[in-house]
């Protein structure tokens, strides 16, 4: 079952016009009309799970497919339903077991791939607690003692936010950002269409894991 969300009311019309009427939307599009019920969910705009079922049942699609069907009706009743962080983490687990996911967003089709060992890499530097590889908010690969299926998405805004001041700034792309608390340090860097997060003590050596980090990146030690 999706979580419940907040509804956010009733529209009619093609799902094409969502990019207009809410182009940062987060959460589900419930369908429940005439034709059939379904969903697609979407995060930060962009979907990536969708799932529909004519009434009585002869037609009966998921993930990519779904997805074109109800992008491809001219007109739809649906109900736009916001998730938070949490709730769309939940949204997604769902829809991985049920087979809904689109393009592949159970392994971030498209997106650049780490191996284990590169991850394994970042992970031995002394004082790194915990490291994380995540796409479009979502938690993809971890090892350490740390939960970032919470933060992940925050943190991929952050990181888009921190991409656009380098730019406003012209001080050229954004190599890595550093937040500092008496707890902890947290590094977050772009890996091509991943994130990578590292989570590390507040003695660790911040050289050293940036140095390893940036040889990931391919980027100059």
């Amino acid at each position: 079952m999706l979580p419940d969300g907040i509804s956010l009311g009733r529209l009619q019309g093609p799902l094409s016009a969502l990019a207009s009427i809410s182009p940062h939307f987060t959460g589900a599009v419930r369908i429940d009309g005439p034709g059939g019920t379904g969903f697609v969910l979407a995060r930060d705009g962009s979907p990536y799970a969708a799932a529909f079922e004519s009434n009585g049942g002869d037609l009966l699609l998921s993930g990519d497919e779904a997805h074109r069907h109800l992008f491809d009706r001219p007109s739809l009743d649906y109900e736009l339903i916001a998730y938070t962080a949490e709730e769309t983490g939940a949204a997604r687990e769902v829809s991985r077991e049920m087979g809904c996911l689109i393009g592949g967003n159970g392994t971030a089709a498209g997106a650049a791939s780490m191996s284990a060992e590169r991850l394994e890499q970042v992970a031995r530097q002394p004082g790194v607690v915990a490291v994380s590889v995540f796409h479009e908010g979502f938690a993809l690969q971890s090892l350490g003692s740390a939960d970032f299926e919470q933060v992940a998405a925050v943190a991929e805004d952050l990181l888009r936010a921190g991409t656009r001041i380098t730019g406003d700034m012209e001080m050229g792309s954004l190599a890595q950002m550093i937040l500092e608390t008496p707890a902890g340090k947290l590094i977050i860097a772009p890996y091509g269409d991943l994130a990578l997060c590292v989570l590390a003590k507040p003695d660790a050596n911040l050289g050293l894991i940036r140095l390893s980090m940036r040889s990931m990146q391919g980027g100059p030690l």
